[in-house]
């Protein structure tokens, strides 16, 4: 029965193959940022709990990503001269284990170092390694799949993890008060962390993925002179802004359209569960429309998307809601779309597999640079602008970002036609056809 839908799909045998180790891949990339994020959600009682004001707090986010910034190129590096198998195994067992040691009595300065070497864990060569394994786990026509997958089996592993552990923490508080559920979650990661470190230890095979030339130091500067690197980096940047600035489509909701607390906190909660649906449905559409293609489109659309909620009436009707409801919805899926799909485009673009882990660091390295100044800058937009002035003004700069990543699609269509590199999902499925 499986194997008739794997076919209906057009799965490729690698795929089809390695459907269950990219899964857990897929898993281990969702948990592994339960324990450096988890705080997030927990913000009023995190602080409670050791003591922290918000400033404190604040540093511990500065600290995890300003070593991302750092260390991605590097952890690239990594990724294409060490066994893949081990570095994410060994990702995943640091990062849990890091968790047992925040059941200590740590002081802020311990917490700063325990987040520092989170950074390191879970930032240095994980995520290159990841994205090289489901990379060289599937078929270079069915790219687009593969990675819609691993992207929808993170948002279902992370929204199944968030459900239990809010249930964790509630026991916890009603039991012995927030330190207790703070420690509830926290072994509840841990656990899960090394439980999928130990998965994966014993389920993926180095010699499929680090099969090959190993790249050399010489190496780098032929990733570096890569136009294809540079084009997917600034197209991973402008889809990485909105996924910052989704932080403040609720709060202008909350604010200023008359939405509730409790229904922005629901809507919060529901749209993890409706990002695995983005997610495999745009890698299958891409594998079938061609990536770039849906690429174009989907920043389109969320850039139409965010002037619809820019726009809607400051009137608290109910009509109003439901309209900044869908449109939110309908600017999620397409972000998640953008999401796995930029992956993609390294297969496309025929990046050599070799230079798999080093690309995926310095395209990392600049796709996430939003992580430094985001942030202040709505901030500082709506302290300076209060009301909808400021909101209208941050959406604004949104709407230009996603427009400059429209035209860097475009960019890549014509670096691909000039170079004459064929697209192989969109050439594959029209064949079958």
């Amino acid at each position: 029965m499986l194997n008739k839908l794997f076919l209906k799909l057009n799965f490729g045998e690698k795929l089809r193959k390695n459907l269950f180790v990219i899964l857990l891949v897929s898993f281990g990339g969702a948990i592994i940022y339960g324990l450096p994020y988890f705080r997030y959600d927990y913000y009023d009682a995190y602080l409670e709990a050791y003591n922290l004001n918000n400033t404190q707090m604040g540093v511990f986010g500065s600290i995890f990503g300003i070593f991302g910034m750092v260390s991605y190129l590097f952890g690239g590096y990594v990724a294409d001269r060490i066994s893949v198998r081990k570095l994410l195994v060994y990702s995943l067992l640091g990062t849990g284990l890091g968790g047992f040691v925040h059941l200590l009595p740590l002081s802020f300065y311990s917490l700063v170092a325990l987040y520092a070497f989170w950074g390191f864990s879970s930032l240095f060569a994980f995520w290159p390694a990841c994205v090289k394994a489901v990379r060289m786990l599937s078929d270079s026509d069915g790219q687009g799949k593969a990675f819609g997958i691993f992207e929808g089996g993170r948002g279902v592993a992370a929204a199944l993890a968030a459900s239990v552990a809010v249930i964790l923490f509630k026991v916890g508080v009603k039991t012995l008060g927030v330190y207790v559920g703070m420690r509830y979650i926290i072994v509840f990661y841990s656990v899960l962390t090394i439980a999928s470190g130990v998965l994966v230890h014993f389920n993926m095979k180095d010699e499929i993925i680090n099969s090959g030339e190993k790249i050399s130091i010489a190496d780098i500067k032929n990733v570096i002179k890569l136009p294809a690197v540079w084009i997917i980096a600034i197209v991973t940047f402008c889809n990485y802004v909105f996924t910052l600035s989704l932080y403040y489509f609720v709060p202008y909701a909350t604010s200023l359209l008359g939405m509730t607390v409790t229904s922005a906190a629901i809507l919060a909660a529901v749209k993890r569960y409706i990002s695995p649906v983005s997610n495999v449905g745009g890698g299958v559409l891409g594998d079938k429309m061609g990536t770039s293609n849906l690429l174009f489109f989907s920043f389109i659309a969320m850039a139409v998307g965010v002037a619809g909620i820019m726009f809607l009436p400051l009137n608290g009707s109910m009509l109003v809601i439901g309209a900044f409801v869908f449109l939110y919805i309908l600017n999620y899926l397409f972000y998640q779309v953008n999401f796995s799909l930029s992956w993609a485009m390294m297969e496309e673009g025929a990046i050599p597999d070799k230079y798999s882990g080093t690309a995926v660091g310095l395209i990392s390295t600049i796709g996430y640079l939003p992580d430094i100044f985001i942030s202040l800058m709505a901030g500082k937009i709506l302290d300076s602008y209060p009301g909808v002035n400021g909101y209208r003004y941050f959406f604004m700069i949104l709407i230009g970002v996603l427009l400059v990543g429209a035209v860097f699609v475009k960019v890549w269509k014509a670096h691909l036609n000039k170079n004459k590199i064929e697209e192989p999902q969109f050439a594959k499925v029209n064949s079958y056809e």
